[in-house]
């Protein structure tokens, strides 16, 4: 039986309410005051509130605020109820996270028909964060022990091979296998790191009011992100004289941890699967309030299936196949892209190179440092790196 707070300070308001409800197979709690009100949200955890937004002793607003900013009680619909016929006051309830407004006086059967419209909503989302959630998990034990077992496996051996033959390896073998070592363990790192950062993009589908509050870090500088990026993958592998580098100046909406993650991810591959003289372009322009960044290779290819299968989340345990790294660092990097109001369209054959083209929405700007006139779009002013999330 779902459970509904009322909270109102006009007794007879809140009779009628309480008396409407309970007719109708609700269990009703109920309190006379905001500040009792926010306590027995706290206590009793219902499965919604009707709240006056007229209190005597605080506002409709402050208990919605109150209950917004507890994590218990954060997700719980809140419909507001007021008298006045107040356009501003509708607006600043809807910006606090209400799920609804409700002008008075209003009918009875008006009033339950919102009720049962909103915990059906309410269930819908918490049964498809379930499913959500239950992929999620069935995803992580399907893959991620398997792509861990390798460079772990390889660990243990030079490991090994150190323990039993130290006294008659070579310096230089020794150092060898010290650097194989090493380079397995880079790897692990980053794979453990891609599963980490997969799950919570994929977690940020649930929850929305972490996804909202992603928007408010400092705005990446692109073309200093990506001119480093770039020419510091090109180091690693000792390709600098293949990578062709323009990058255009100007503030993008999403933090510069993100957008590393991004670059690296897609120029790291552009290099892996392409054979060392044949140019990695890097390239970006700046219209219609966006940045687009292109990065192309002349090298191996993804396949369509892969292709495919990165516009197919639901298919992440058969993503990768025999190239389960480059999957994984494309998904995320997908993934990257949309969560921050942007996209990322990968065109590629096997054998023909890989072109993948990076739209992303220009920061925001105030209206009172916006002195020239230049593009500027954007839903999200800057989210927050995904180590923050």
């Amino acid at each position: 039986m779902p459970k509904i707070l009322v909270i109102d300070d006009e007794v007879a308001m809140r009779m009628l309410l309480i008396a409407a409800l309970e007719d109708n197979g609700y269990d009703v709690v109920d309190s006379g005051s905001g500040s009792s009100g926010i306590a027995l949200a706290q206590a009793e955890k219902p499965d919604l509130v009707l709240c006056d937004v007229g209190l005597r002793d605080t506002s409709g607003y402050e208990v919605l605020r109150a209950l917004r900013g507890n994590p218990e009680t954060g997700n719980i619909p809140f419909v507001l109820m007021t008298g006045l016929a107040d356009l501003q006051g509708m607006r600043e309830g809807m910006r606090l996270g209400a799920d609804d407004y409700m002008p008075k006086p209003f009918d009875i059967p008006e009033m339950l028909a919102l009720v049962a419209a909103r915990l059906r909503k309410a269930e819908q989302l918490r049964r498809e964060a379930e499913d959500k959630a239950k992929i999620l998990r069935s995803h992580i034990s399907m893959m991620l022990p398997q792509e861990l077992l390798s460079p772990l496996n390889g660990i243990i051996g030079l490991a090994d091979i150190l323990r039993d033959d130290a006294d008659r390896l070579q310096p230089t073998e020794a150092a060898d296998i010290g650097r194989d070592i090493q380079t397995s363990g880079e790897r692990l790192h980053r794979l453990i790191r891609n599963f980490l950062i997969y799950s919570q993009l994929e977690l940020l589908n649930i929850e929305p009011e972490r996804l909202e509050a992603m928007c408010s870090a400092t705005p990446a500088q692109f073309g200093k992100v990506v001119r480093e990026v770039a020419e510091r993958i090109a180091e690693v592998h000792k390709r600098r004289a293949d990578l062709v580098l323009e990058a255009v100046n100007g503030d993008v909406a999403i933090s510069e941890q993100n957008l590393t993650k991004l670059g690296e991810e897609l120029i790291d591959n552009a290099f892996r699967f392409s054979e060392p003289g044949t140019p990695v372009e890097v390239r970006s322009k700046i219209t219609d309030g966006k940045v687009w960044l292109t990065i192309s290779d002349e090298g191996s290819g993804i396949s369509t299936e892969i292709v495919e299968r990165l516009r197919a989340p639901d298919k992440f345990e058969r993503l990768f196949g025999d190239t389960k790294t480059q999957g994984l660092g494309l998904a995320i990097a997908v993934r990257l892209a949309e969560v921050h109001k942007g996209r990322a369209v990968i065109q590629s054959q096997a054998g023909t190179g890989t072109s993948i083209l990076v739209e992303l929405p220009l920061a925001k700007v105030p209206a009172d440092v916006a002195a020239t006139p230049g593009p500027s779009s954007g839903e999200c002013g800057a989210p927050r790196a995904i180590g923050e999330l």
